[in-house]
């Protein structure tokens, strides 16, 4: 090897104790751009909020499993099988005693359908399961002979509480076979009380069921004797109402409708007829004139004046008269008839007033006419009885046409109820039949007395319970891992956090790709992608240091075992390497670690120095890197505490600016001990370390808000122990150090 290589091997193995502490695989180096390309970020209210709290999710919680899936194996396999064992042990095995009945998919049946058959059967299923179940059934089994002294029942206090808690009713092995079940002790008592309660079921559900049947037949018939009754009540109406008519026929009512309307138009002419000739009989015996007058008065009362002729006032006069005469004459009949003096006033008047119109027609008062008396009274008498015909024929019309339409609308309603006392009927009859039929629950074996226990329920009471303890076991180490919140990925330093990735240092790696390959090889392997690493976060730091004058450069951690030592010591090493004259000073004189690492004497350190007026030069070491010095810690002295507290060293860190290109300081943790934060106002940035599935999201962020509030400049994070590949680094310095270990 070459001379570089020994040199770096020698820097880095001292490292390896603290980095062997990081867990699976490394994977690629990530880096931001350098810090002088932007400003350090400053944690966001809004991002600080959302690393101290997050409301617990399955996606969270499956996340923090995967985080810690060691421990949750370790932790859940033993819990799985304590579960198990216990609840073998304390679950019992108890007696099943179990009775089997059948249960037809359809209802069967002889030779009909019948209309109370139910077709869904996985509903009737359910339904009979809740019924056996039910505590009018239960109650019916607990009533039977010798249950209610069987000490199974006397045992429990509320015997129908427990007997429906503890009955188990299921299919067996097919949806058409129901098992009726019960675990105990006492097999004997066990199957009676089973038994009672399938015989309690087939009396109080399934002879039910056919009661209700034979019922629901005696309705039938009671609405087939209401129907027939209704049918033969309206038959005898309608044979009633056809006598009357003559016929029954709609046809035949119709006809002879047809017939008494002709006759009754025949009977209005003919009454018309009459009535004009009592008319004309009227005027004529009134006018007591010619024919020529008659003729005159019957056209102008009748037909009124044909075309070209007109009455003269005479005429009109003289109708008049005419008209007036036998008013007069109608009136002292109607009083004769009323008035017994037929010397009456009235009577009196009505004659001179006769007799003076007869005079103004030229006609003799006293001179009655002869002949015409006669015929006079058969056309009044011929009137009446035309009236009296006419009167008859028309509520002949009206009665036929009325008892026509109740004639078709008692048939419509016979047809009607026939129609549903025949479907009554055949209902009734298809039923009476299926009456014969077996019934949908039939038993298939009651229940004997068990002979062994059953181990079947307490093997899956004991599975349920190891799976149980292992799920709980799981949810406890998800809502522990999840309220920790871990970092776990590099992207959470930049995206919650807001501050710059400097970069990530690998984690020792434990693939079976490297557990196939000597240690040595592993090493040489992880110690390359380390110096690739810790390079590139040199780089950036180098950038930003020239850009902004950062000479001294503190290495921070929120909580202790976070790898600040292992990065300071590394990226002082690195810096050395790349010809920077670098100083590595121990601050963390609570808890030393760099002399351990970089193998120097820890006596007559910074704690001398800083009580003991000592030179620097006094209490700084070399190391094997020409370019890199060390002042370790020192022995803890409250002086040296008081010193750092007062004003942070800035004597000596004045002093080192002024000799050396950087410095490089490794403090105590922010969060636990002040002398970082009173170092830090001598320091020119921050770099923060955060270890992969260690640190606290929470914790960092306060440790940021922290840095903040004290005026230090955070440069960037580095996370240290990032799972990642490391074939890439393997090769590259293989080749470039001609190792052949590693490619062994």
């Amino acid at each position: 090897m070459s001379k570089d290589f020994d040199a770096t091997n020698q820097t880095l193995d001292t490292a390896t104790a603290l980095t062997q502490e990081a867990l699976a695989e490394p994977r690629t180096v990530r880096t931001t751009p350098a810090a002088g390309d932007q400003p350090p970020r400053k944690v966001s209210s809004v991002r600080r909020a959302q690393a101290y709290s997050e409301p617990i999710s399955p996606q969270g919680l499956l996340l923090a499993l995967k985080r810690r899936w060691r421990q949750a194996t370790l932790i859940g396999v033993p819990a799985l099988l304590c579960g198990t064992v216990l609840a073998w042990l304390v679950v019992p095995a108890h007696f099943t005693a179990f009775t089997l009945l059948s249960i037809s998919s359809m209802q069967q049946r002889l030779v009909f359908k019948t209309a109370d058959e139910d077709a869904d059967f996985f509903t009737y299923q359910k339904t009979q399961k809740a019924m056996i179940r039910s505590r009018f059934v239960l109650n019916a089994a607990l009533r039977r002979p010798g249950i209610a002294e069987l000490e199974t029942v006397r045992d429990e206090t509320y015997p129908v509480q427990w007997l429906e808690g503890a009955l188990v009713v299921d299919s067996h092995n097919s949806p058409e076979i129901l098992k009726i079940a019960l675990h105990g002790n006492r097999p004997k008592e066990l199957a009676a009380i089973v038994n009672a309660v399938k015989d309690a079921y087939l009396e109080e559900v399934v002879l039910s069921d056919r009661k209700k049947r034979i019922a629901r037949l005696n309705d039938l018939e009671r609405i087939f004797e209401q129907t027939e009754e209704k049918v033969r009540q309206k038959e005898q109406r309608v044979e009633n109402l056809a006598k009357q008519l003559g016929t029954g026929d709609a046809k035949a009512l119709s006809f002879k409708q047809q017939m008494a309307l002709e006759h009754f138009s025949l009977l209005k002419r003919e009454h018309a007829r009459i009535r004009f000739e009592l008319m004309q009989e009227q005027i004529r015996d009134t006018a007591g004139g010619s024919l020529d007058s008659v003729a005159l008065t019957q056209r102008s009362a009748f037909d009124g004046p044909g075309p070209g002729q007109q009455l003269t006032e005479q005429e009109a006069r003289r109708m008049l008269i005419v008209s007036r005469i036998g008013q007069l004459k109608e009136l002292i009949a109607r009083y004769e008839k009323q008035v017994v003096d037929q010397n009456h006033p009235t009577l009196l008047e009505y004659r001179e007033e006769v007799a003076s119109l007869k005079k103004s027609l030229g006609q003799d008062p006293d001179k009655e006419e002869s002949g015409s008396g006669t015929r006079l009274d058969l056309l009044k008498r011929q009137e009446e009885l035309m009236s009296e015909e006419l009167d008859k024929y028309a509520e002949m019309v009206k009665n036929i046409g009325t008892s026509s339409f109740e004639l078709e609308l008692m048939k419509t309603e016979i047809d009607q109820i026939a129609t549903v006392s025949d479907r009554v009927g055949s209902e009734m009859e298809a039923l009476r039949i299926e009456l014969q039929s077996p019934t949908r629950v039939a038993l298939i074996q009651e229940a004997d007395v068990p002979q062994t226990r059953d181990m079947s329920r307490k093997r899956n009471l004991a599975g349920v319970a190891g799976v149980g303890s292992l799920f709980v076991s799981l949810l406890i180490i998800g809502v522990i891992e999840f309220h920790a919140r871990r970092m776990t990925e590099p992207q959470d330093v930049s995206e919650t956090l807001g501050l710059n990735l400097l970069g990530t240092l690998p984690a020792m790696p434990k693939s079976l790709l490297f557990w196939k390959q000597p240690k040595q090889a592993r090493m040489a392997v992880w110690n390359n992608a380390l110096i690739e690493s810790i390079d590139s976060v040199r780089s950036i730091l180098l950038h930003s240091s020239d850009e902004e004058q950062r000479k001294v450069i503190m290495v921070a951690s929120a909580s202790p075992g976070e790898g600040k030592t292992t990065l300071a010591c590394q990226l002082a090493g690195s810096l050395a390497r790349a010809g920077r004259k670098t100083l590595l000073v121990d601050c963390d004189i609570r808890r030393p670690r760099v002399h351990e690492l970089l193998n120097v004497p820890l006596e007559m350190g910074l704690s001398e120095l800083l009580t003991e007026g000592l030179l620097v030069s006094q209490v700084t070491h070399r190391t094997s890197e020409p370019n890199l010095h060390v002042i370790p810690a020192g022995q803890m002295n409250e002086t040296a505490l008081q010193a750092i507290a007062r004003d942070g060293a800035a004597d000596l860190f004045a002093e080192l600016r002024e000799e050396y290109e950087f410095v490089i300081v490794d403090t105590s943790p922010v969060l636990y001990v002040a002398d970082g934060g009173a170092i830090g106002r001598n320091v020119d940035g921050a770099v923060l370390t955060v270890r992969s599935h260690t640190s606290r999201l929470p914790q960092v962020a306060v440790a940021c808000e922290r840095l903040e509030m004290l005026g230090i400049d955070i440069v960037g994070a580095v996370m240290v122990g990032v799972r990642q590949t490391l074939s890439g680094y393997g090769y590259s310095y293989d080749y470039h150090y001609g190792s052949t270990e590693a490619r062994s």
